[in-house]
């Protein structure tokens, strides 16, 4: 059975590094000498690059369960405690945070505060300088989620609204609000005075 065992592991891919020059892969080689070496050296550190690919991957994701929450189950007493609290939102703002922390300290990574300070120049074209910024990876890594959750946060106003106002179609303005953003808000309004509820409040309430 050990040479089954060995071959097996000999062939896995994580172990096909070579051990301090032997021709052995680093499994065998390692239960030719000791096995804490061997685990040691089976152990894979992820990258800050990694760690980003997988938080950009949950920031994409998850989003879409407390959207689909909110359309198509909003009056649910199990979507009102999940999406009632800003929990979520706290949570996927944590995976951004993770996001931003490691890019900037990547080599090269305050990068796109300069390109920044041309975005904010008068002088020079907005638009020619957020070009400049989606051509480096880790900003888009950083704005993608960036962009999901603020209009998860925006559709969670927009539904919290809804329940108060009992608004007709607003499922028709948060599928917009999740697919471009600002002209599902705008929807929502349309929604809501052609309804005779009046402007939105979103949450305020005034001075009583």
């Amino acid at each position: 059975m050990l040479p089954v065992v060995l071959a097996s592991l000999t062939l896995h891919p994580a172990a096909m590094t070579l051990h301090r020059g032997s021709l052995l892969p680093a499994t065998a080689s390692g239960l030719l000498t000791s096995a804490p070496l061997a685990r040691a050296q089976l152990t894979v550190m992820a990258t800050p690059s990694e760690i980003i690919d997988t938080a950009v991957t949950a920031d994409t994701f998850l989003p879409q369960f407390f959207w689909l929450a909110i359309v198509a189950f909003p009056r649910s007493s199990t979507t009102a405690r999940v999406m009632g609290p800003i929990g979520p939102l706290v949570g996927l703002s944590l995976i951004h945070l993770t996001i931003v922390l490691l890019a900037a300290t990547k080599p090269g990574g305050t990068e796109p505060i300069l390109i920044f300070a041309d975005v904010f120049d008068p002088a020079q074209s907005q638009l020619d300088g957020m070009v400049r910024l989606f051509e480096v990876r880790d900003f888009v890594a950083e704005e993608w989620p960036h962009v999901l959750i603020w209009d998860l946060f925006v559709g969670r106003a927009i539904w919290l609204d809804s329940l108060k106002r009992d608004t007709p179609f607003t499922w028709a303005s948060l599928l917009l609000c999740n697919g471009i953003g600002p002209p599902g808000l705008l929807l929502y309004v349309l929604l809501c005075l052609g309804s005779g509820r009046g402007l939105p409040t979103l949450g305020y309430e005034g001075d009583e």
